[in-house]
């Protein structure tokens, strides 16, 4: 196992949670099926101290952290169809955001701790939209007949990055914060779930450009120099980098079929295992 990460206190930014204070001893929030359906817990950044957060018949899933660590949103379909909610980072405190009858999902925190931007299927496919961090002011920033999703905020809070199938196959783009100027980093890569790390150099995502189960790459944040980082049939999702830019979380079915969060570093060398259970552990959040 990776001992406990210190972070110094020049860090400005959280894997795939946004900016702000960050404390001494980094905390890796995941959704897990370990109690018989999707609910979010929190470990260490070793794996150790697993603690559940959320406890409902319905699936919670999709955690990700406020840039001060004082928050998770996440999706639930407690109230009938999945919507987004945020809790304090004990579990306490669930309230719930968005209100539509068709699913909200997918929420990403903005490095100010300002705004969430998220996926929502409300006018008949996927899109990303963004709302002030209280629920209100939600707004449509794409509109794509292909469907757009797995938005990523960068550092800066000036863009964001995404995944859609606009030009036939899924490839990521990125976007002012504001919805304009879509521009393509990939091409034809079936990729996916793009996470920007937190110095604003590189993005890490996903890709089945080499066939099997997807495998993670990263590049640079204009879409250069793409390198795989990862080479396992069974499939390799969710990157998520760490406060200090040096390591990735992900998950992978390299273990018998079933999810469990991984960590290796930003060059792909020193994989370690941090979950070891026969359910799906996922989607980590760092």
């Amino acid at each position: 196992m990776l001992g406990v990460f210190v972070l110094v206190a020049t860090l400005l930014v959280g894997g795939c949670g946004g900016s702000g204070d960050t404390p001494a001893v980094s905390k890796i929030a995941f959704q897990s099926k370990r109690d018989g359906n999707y609910e979010i817990y929190v470990m260490n950044a070793n794996g150790s101290g697993p603690t559940r957060l959320t406890n409902n018949p319905a699936e919670d899933k999709d955690p990700s952290w406020s840039p001060d660590r004082k928050h998770l949103a996440f999706a639930s379909n407690r109230d009938g169809n999945f919507q987004i909610y945020v809790m304090n980072a004990d579990g306490t405190g669930q309230t719930r955001l968005t209100n539509n009858p068709a699913d909200d999902d997918e929420p990403s925190w903005s490095p100010d701790g300002a705004h969430l931007a998220f996926v929502s299927y409300r006018d008949g496919n996927d899109e990303i939209y963004v709302m002030n961090a209280d629920g209100s002011g939600q707004t449509r920033l794409t509109n794509n007949p292909a469907g757009s999703y797995d938005p990523s905020w960068s550092p800066d809070g000036e863009h964001l990055a995404f995944a859609s199938y606009r030009d036939g196959s899924d490839d990521l783009y990125v976007m002012n914060a504001n919805g304009s100027a879509p521009t393509r980093l990939t091409n034809n890569a079936g990729a996916y779930e793009p996470s920007w790390a937190p110095d604003g150099t590189h993005l890490a995502f996903v890709s089945y450009r080499n066939g099997g189960g997807g495998d993670i790459y990263v590049m640079k944040a204009d879409g250069t120099a793409q390198t795989q980082l990862t080479n396992y049939p069974a499939g390799n999702y969710a990157p998520c980098w760490s406060p200090d830019s040096k390591r990735l979380a992900f998950e992978s079915y390299r273990d018998g079929g079933n999810g469990e969060i991984y960590v290796m570093n930003a060059d792909g060398t020193g994989l370690t295992n941090l979950t070891n259970n026969p359910a799906y552990d996922s989607h980590a959040s760092w």
